[in-house]
């Protein structure tokens, strides 16, 4: 499913973490890594006023871009993977597209952690561009603190029976079946629609329905999967089930509006992405053999 991965790297906790989850699938599936630092225009250092950064400032930066990529090699070539570096230099959400339209990379695992007094450059709004304009599954991972090993137990996927939530299950359901996990399926009927009424009446058979085809994709995946339903809005309830029931991985299709204005939009997804304190599956095509 994965043979090459993109990993964006800065030397952050939160990038350090994203690493070990690249590792996780990398080992999972016999993926190459492409270890990516983005030396960023400008605004190196927060409430810095004036024109571009030193010369010394530059020299710095891409010493820590060397240094920074000379340890993913290590822990890479530590773990049996293979790895190829990369150092850009632009905006980090444009370079980061940029490598992914002149590569064959299959997935972007990126960390993202609130700009801090060194402005890294995998900052969350840079989480939520790539996750937004990317052709290809994003994972976002944030950190939280001291973590052991990721494991891959429990997948959350959010389906509403749109082309887009189709294109997530068969992701989390391939992700399923490499890592032994099982696959939570959730509909959210909105509140918005109301609680009784013709439409809510619609709604819940339609869930029915969409829950029936999840449990035959996932027979035929060889995956367990747990149905799930919940009222209220969407974002919200797949954050909440997501801490609640203590998921390793959201997967959310990113696009998919519908006459009902389905959740797999663009904006519920980025939501989820900001919010979610798990790391979160952005998918947007078709899983690719």
């Amino acid at each position: 499913m994965f043979d090459q991965i993109l990993l964006p790297v800065d030397g952050s906790e939160a990038s350090q973490r994203a690493q070990q989850y690249t590792q996780v699938l990398a080992n999972a599936f016999d993926a190459e890594i492409h270890a990516l630092f983005v030396l960023e225009d400008g605004g190196l250092i927060e409430d810095v006023s004036g024109g571009s950064a030193s010369d010394e400032m530059e020299s710095a930066l891409r010493e820590t871009a060397e240094s920074t990529l000379d340890d993913v090699v290590a822990a890479c070539e530590a773990d049996s993977i293979t790895v190829r570096t990369s150092i850009a230099s632009g905006h980090p959400t444009e370079a980061i597209l940029e490598y992914i339209d002149a590569s064959d990379v299959d997935i972007v695992v990126l960390g993202a952690h609130a700009r801090g007094r060194l402005s890294r450059f995998l900052r969350a709004s840079i989480a939520e561009e790539v996750a937004q304009a990317a052709s290809i599954p994003v994972l976002t991972v944030r950190s939280r603190g001291r973590e052991a090993t990721p494991e891959i137990r429990d997948i959350l996927v959010a389906t509403d029976g749109s082309e887009s939530a189709h294109h997530a299950s068969a992701y989390a359901f391939g992700l399923a079946d490499a890592f032994d996990a099982t696959v939570h399926g959730l509909y959210v009927i909105e509140s918005r629609f109301g609680s009784s009424g013709a439409l809510h009446g619609l709604l819940e058979r339609e869930c029915e329905s969409v829950l029936r085809e999840a449990r035959v994709d996932a027979a035929q995946a060889n995956v367990d999967l747990v149905s799930v339903t919940r009222e209220g809005k969407p974002e919200d309830e797949i954050v909440e089930y997501a801490t609640g029931r203590g998921m390793d991985l959201v997967v959310l299709g990113t696009h998919g509006r519908t006459g009902l204005d389905r959740f797999v939009m663009g904006s519920v997804a980025t939501s989820v992405v900001r919010n979610a304190d798990r790391p979160v599956l952005t998918v947007r095509g078709a899983l690719e053999d």
